[in-house]
Parts: C-alpha cells; sequence; structure tokens
C-alpha cells in the first residue's frame, strides 16, 4: 500500500498508473489466471478467486510497502505493475506482477506502463531495480532489456527456468 508519496502517476499521454483499489479484483483476476497470461508466471496453477481477494486484502494492511498499479489508457483500466520488496532505505526494489489485458496486447501499454513504474521507482529514490522473466519469453527479455535490464543470474523453479534482470537507475 502506498503510505508515501504519489498513488497517481501521469505520463505525457493519456496512460497512467493508478493504485489498485478492492473494486479492481476481477480485472486483476482474469488478466492473471488468462491462459496466454497464467503460464508466465512464476504460479502457473489456477487460484480460486477467494484465495486471490485474500491476497489482494493483505495489500491493504498498515505494514505492507508495496506499490501496485492499474495501467489506465485513455481512462479504461488495460493491465497492472507493481513495486515491491523495497529494502529499509528504499534504495533497492524489485517489479513484477505486470500483465496486460488480452484484448489489449500489442498496442504498446505494457511499455508505457512500465517505463512510467521505472521512472516512478527513480522519482522515490530506488536506484537498484531488479525483475524476473521466464526463460523463453523472448518478448518480454526483450522489452526489459531495451528498458535497461541486463541479466545477472537465473533459477529453477518447479521444473522451469527463470532469468533474473536487473537495472541501475541513474539520478
Amino acid at each position: 500500500m502506498i503510505h508515501s508519496g504519489p498513488s497517481t502517476v501521469t505520463g505525457d499521454d493519456d496512460v497512467r498508473l493508478r493504485e489498485i483499489t478492492l473494486a479492481d479484483a476481477a480485472d486483476l483476476y482474469r488478466w492473471r489466471l488468462d491462459a496466454g497470461t497464467r503460464n508466465s508466471f512464476r504460479n502457473a496453477g489456477t487460484v480460486p478467486f477467494a484465495d486471490h481477494e485474500a491476497y489482494l486484502a493483505r495489500y491493504f494492511q498498515a505494514e505492507n510497502t508495496d506499490r501496485w498499479f492499474v495501467i489506465e489508457a485513455g481512462g479504461e483500466p488495460v493491465g497492472a505493475v507493481a513495486l515491491y520488496d523495497l529494502n529499509a532505505d528504499g534504495t533497492s526494489a524489485e517489479w513484477g506482477r505486470f500483465v496486460i489485458a488480452p484484448e489489449h496486447r500489442g498496442q504498446g501499454w505494457g511499455r508505457r506502463g512500465l517505463t512510467m513504474l521505472i521512472e516512478h521507482a527513480r522519482a522515490i529514490g530506488v536506484r537498484d531495480l531488479r525483475c524476473e522473466v521466464l526463460a523463453g519469453n523472448a518478448a518480454a527479455a526483450g522489452l526489459y532489456r531495451r528498458l535497461g535490464f541486463v541479466e545477472t543470474g537465473a533459477y529453477e523453479h518447479a521444473g522451469r527456468r527463470f532469468l533474473r534482470l536487473a537495472a541501475r537507475l541513474e539520478t
């Protein structure tokens, strides 16, 4: 939950990031469990909606320091992305929970939303930003590399290989 700093990030055009609300639960669930999306996450299985709602509710607890955004284009929700695992001094974080609604893929909303998240991270003092991507997801890995991320390692989870990537954000 965003305790300080902006809960909305606006860009130069009609795209913005706004903090998620409980009203976004159905969209977040549909996007995350879409057959074309689910396999890209570490947990590729289906999740009951009640478990999803419980996970979402934890985001709004006072001790949570994540920053989870809906990507909006023209006022319409088109995806989501989050910044989390900020270290104690706020200079290091991970981003993920990145998903674009199936009907909005291929229109540049993911690139635009991720670029805005990176700028937001930089603005709040994050200097080291990391992520992971399923090995073989060439489109996502290519986007991340174009945005300045480099591979720093890899690991196996449930028989699948994930790449770790990181970027140094300059002031």
